[in-house]
């Protein structure tokens, strides 16, 4: 007996949700029948000139979101106005890599005279009648030589390996000194 009071009360149950919501579906169309038909914005509405304006500029900005960059200089060092430590540091690398330096001279056992030339971080031995870097030695004296490059004679004197100035330590180091 027991079953069919469970029984009965399951359909109870059920006959009152289903009332329920007929009710709530009841009010939910009556508050949308409210609604007109046309939207009392139309007249701010977005004209197809505009529209396609949005468009290419959404589209443009999806095709910056995959472009890939293929520059190996760094977008923000490139065109510097102001130079900073990295920048004179570099300057003063490639000065001292792009002479064409006189090390030192020095005679070999069988009195022949030999000029070491420093050029682009390579020590070249070269004596007279010998071509250097495109530059033909025409004469080794002690202090200097004489060479000749392009149809002209150009004479490099015997030079130390230029340092840099330490007015900026940091800057020897390659650091920023302004913290």
């Amino acid at each position: 007996m027991q079953y069919r009071f469970v029984k009965d009360l399951a359909i109870a149950l059920i006959v009152i949700l289903l009332g329920v919501l007929v009710v709530r579906l009841v009010v939910i169309n009556r508050k949308v029948s409210v609604i007109p038909e046309t939207s009392i914005h139309i007249q701010e509405s977005v004209t197809d000139t505009l529209m396609t304006k949005i468009r290419t500029i959404e589209s443009s900005i999806q095709d910056r979101k995959m472009f890939v960059f293929s520059s190996r200089k760094d977008p923000l060092r490139q065109g510097n106005i102001i130079k900073d430590n990295v920048d004179r540091l570099k300057e003063f690398e490639d000065m001292v890599r792009n002479t064409f330096r006189l090390a030192t001279t020095a005679i070999d056992e069988f009195g022949n005279k030999i000029a070491y030339v420093e050029y682009l971080d390579k020590l070249y031995e070269a004596r007279v009648g010998e071509t250097v870097a495109g530059r033909k030695i025409l004469e080794i004296n002690d202090k200097n030589i004489r060479y000749s490059m392009g149809g002209q004679n150009y004479t490099a004197n015997l030079m130390p390996r230029p340092v840099l100035k330490d007015e900026d330590p940091y800057l020897k180091a390659g650091i920023s000194g302004n913290w």
